[in-house]
Order: C-alpha cells, then structure tokens, then sequence
C-alpha cells in the first residue's frame, strides 16, 4: 500500500510539473474546417462561391498573397462574405486584422454613398473580424449569432 501512495504520489507531481511549464501559443483557425463550419451553420442567407487564390490579397485589402486562405463570397453580389487566412505569426495576424478591419471600414463608407444593395450594409456593419494565433477571420452573414457560436465553439485547431 505504500509503494501504491509513493508512486501515485510521484505521478501527482509529474503531472503538476509539466502543467507549469510555458504556455503553449493560442491555435489559430484551420482554414478549411473553420469555412466549412461557418458555412454548414446556416449563417448565410445568399449562395457563396469560393474565390480563386490570386483575388484574395485585393479581397481583403493585403499586401501579400496568402498560402493557405480560404474565402467565400456571395454570387449574388452582396456582401455575405468569409475569410479564414493564417499568418506566419501573431505579430503578422496582428497587422492582417487591423488591414482587414480597414479594409471593411473603407468598404463601408464607399458603399453607404453607392448605396449598393443598401439592405446588405447592416451585415457589412456588423462584420465579425477575429484573430486567433497566427489566423485572422472575416465573416460578413445574416445570422452572427451562428457565425458567433462556430468561432466560439471549438472550430479553432
């Protein structure tokens, strides 16, 4: 019984130990899991294509092309959109988010003047833009609650 306490015991404290150790870094969103949970959620009113590679970076208002982004836009010319694009680290999603944030901001004020599908702009409005580690996400749809419980449930990797 003794040897029993010892070696619970000493499983106890290997336990605790590699629990205190270093953090590890927050998981960003994987890309394709993310997009697909978003859009089996019933977040979208409009059909969504997805956007060829090259059309991305003017998309989301960067710089550089993405490797590995995922995005979807509405077919029908509205601005139900996603966007999952992952960074090389969080300092450069970091960076992403505040273009992506610009970018929709800019969006918004050109289109409140075109007045371009005017009953859309609320959904453009209310964009939820989030970054996760090294992952920045754009989600621009008619149901955020939906959008709020794929992001918030677990879809991160």
């Amino acid at each position: 019984m003794k040897k029993l306490t010892i070696l619970l015991t000493a499983l106890a404290l290997v336990a605790l130990a590699a629990c205190g150790g270093k953090d590890p870094a927050p998981a960003g969103y994987d890309p394709e899991t993310t997009s697909k949970a978003l859009l089996e959620s019933g977040a979208f009113e409009q059909e969504l294509s997805q956007l060829d590679a090259d059309m991305v970076s003017a998309y989301l208002g960067l710089e550089d092309e993405p490797e590995a982004a995922v995005v979807y836009t509405s077919r029908e010319g509205g601005y139900e959109a996603l966007a999952s694009r992952p960074m090389a680290d969080e300092e450069a999603a970091a960076a992403a988010k505040t273009a992506v944030e610009a970018h929709v901001t800019a969006q918004t004020e050109t289109e409140t003047e075109v007045q371009y599908k005017p009953e859309d702009l609320p959904k453009l409005k209310d964009a939820v833009i989030r970054q996760a580690g090294n992952t920045v996400v754009l989600v621009v749809a008619a149901d955020y609650d939906a959008v709020n419980a794929v992001l918030d449930g677990g879809s991160a990797e």
